[in-house]
């Protein structure tokens, strides 16, 4: 069945069930493009840390037992190379580890390559793991560190200007300690044939099991209550609260959770008594703003950081009426340059001067002013720009609610319950994630011509439908308010 290698035994931390089936290979597997793109990056992240240490034995093989013997092999031969990618497997467990090196005094320094660009107490945890396993191997190292992305870095430089460097050598071996003590435990309950009975918990909140696990047959969990801090989750899950129907009258909620669990006891839809006035302030004529962006973990240009965000498109739908769309404008940007500018640009043209500009979030109104910051030219114009922004899904949040939402007011899941005949399904891209890899694949030069064409041809058409759901959106609500005059 297999070791016990770093992501079961984190899992288990957080969910016994949880890190017992990832043994078993038993959950959800990740798809998609946004997903090719994550794996190609962070390849190439470690690329490009190999080359940090030239003179290093590569003891990758075609799996763990192996790369495990070729390692052990290197250092009974007790040279002073770096190894990457070294392997050790000891008392069931198994680790993969970016880079070892010996030092003068015997010991070794261990290096945990991310392709994030600042330090996650999550890093510690996976450097304590590899340490523990190490430990366990007999190895003694003396020192723990992090390399992670600099800011400073641009397209170009040599690979040392790529990383920073963070020494965790204290944390990690208090944390590896801490893993020491329940290593035993551990190894008994997620190799023993039954699986640990799951108990609802804070981790059971967005557990990618936690559908067909505690949140089998159970309607309006505890969890589709609205931003529940995690002192009130601790507290309802320890009462044993697994529905908002159970959770106590006297028990302490904000207002959007007390209109949560007023329509989830009441079955009823809240509508507040501001919605009409919030949809009256807006003037026409209506534009219906959505941007596309691309977060590539490498610079994909020139003088751009990495894990820098860059705008790749926009769609605007224009309406001198609620509900009837009078213009479509739209813009995609060439993959082979950074195009913020001409964005910029064909914004102010755009959007004109007068009328409310309509988003989903407020990614465009930062985006906007970004810009402005950007092109000191048109500061004026985008500042304009951004002032007349609003936001739909804060005018969702404070004024109407189903329960359908499920504690959630994102436009992917309002969208199917106020407009049930629009559907994301039929389009060939149709999530943001796999938008920004697709862009993100195009500019890395990986499709021909023809790939190239239907690739932006299938982005317009996404961000196209994300606009059109706002008009459709401002319609229901409008005809919601109507209904309840």
């Amino acid at each position: 069945m297999g070791y016990i290698n770093k992501t079961v035994f984190i899992n288990y931390l957080s969910c016994p069930t949880l890190g017992w089936l990832t043994k078993r290979g038993k959950l959800p597997r990740l798809s998609g493009l946004n997903n090719d793109v994550l794996i190609l990056e962070g390849n190439n992240v470690h690329k490009k840390a190999r080359e940090l240490f030239p003179d290093a034995v590569n003891a990758q093989q075609s799996n763990i037992t192996e790369s495990a013997e070729f390692t052990k092999t290197v250092l009974e031969k007790n040279r002073n190379d770096a190894i990457i990618e070294a392997a050790f497997i000891a008392d069931g467990f198994s680790a993969r580890v970016d880079a070892l090196k010996k030092l003068e005094d015997g010991s070794f320094h261990l290096f945990e390559v991310k392709s994030g660009s600042k330090y996650k107490s999550k890093y510690t945890n996976d450097i304590a793991f590899s340490a523990m396993v190490l430990s366990k191997s007999g190895i003694n190292l003396s020192k723990e560190s992090l390399l992670y992305l600099s800011h400073d870095y641009r397209l170009g430089m040599p690979a040392d200007k790529l990383f920073s460097a963070i020494d965790l050598s204290e944390k990690a071996e208090l944390k590896m300690r801490e893993y020491l003590g329940v290593s035993s435990k551990a190894k008994d309950d997620i190799e023993n044939d039954e699986m640990p009975a799951p108990y609802l918990k804070r981790a059971c909140k967005n557990c990618p099991v936690f559908e067909s696990c505690m949140g089998r047959d159970v309607q309006n969990s505890i969890f589709d209550l609205p931003r529940l801090s995690i002192p009130a989750m601790e507290e309802l899950t320890a009462l044993g609260v697994d529905t908002i129907d159970k959770v106590p009258k006297d028990f302490e909620l904000t207002e959007a959770q007390q209109i949560v669990r007023g329509c989830v006891t009441e079955h009823t839809t809240y509508v507040s008594d501001n919605l009409k006035s919030e949809l009256e302030n807006l003037q026409a004529p209506y534009y219906y703003l959505d941007f596309e962006s691309v977060t590539s973990i490498l610079p994909l240009y020139p003088d751009v950081a990495p894990h820098t965000q860059l705008l790749t498109q926009f769609s605007i739908h224009k309406s001198e009426t609620v509900g009837e769309v009078s213009e479509h404008f739209e813009f995609i940007a060439d993959h082979t340059k950074n195009c913020s500018r001409e964005i910029a640009e064909k914004l102010t043209e755009y959007l004109g001067d007068k009328g409310s500009i309509i988003t989903y979030a407020n990614f465009e109104r930062v985006a906007i002013m970004r810009l402005a910051l950007l092109y000191p030219d048109l500061c004026a114009k985008l500042t304009a720009i951004a002032e007349r922004i609003v936001d739909f899904e804060a005018i969702v949040r404070k004024n109407y609610y189903d329960i359908n939402f499920h504690g959630k007011s994102s436009i992917k899941k309002v969208l199917p319950v106020m407009v049930p005949e629009m559907s994301y399904k039929s389009l060939e891209i149709g999530e943001g994630g796999d938008a920004s890899a697709a862009f993100e694949f195009m500019a890395m030069g990986f499709y021909d011509e023809k790939e190239i064409a239907e690739t932006k041809a299938n982005l317009l058409k996404y961000c196209a439908q994300d606009t059109l759901a706002l008009v459709k959106i401002h319609k229901f609500l409008s005809y919601i308010i109507k209904n309840n005059e």
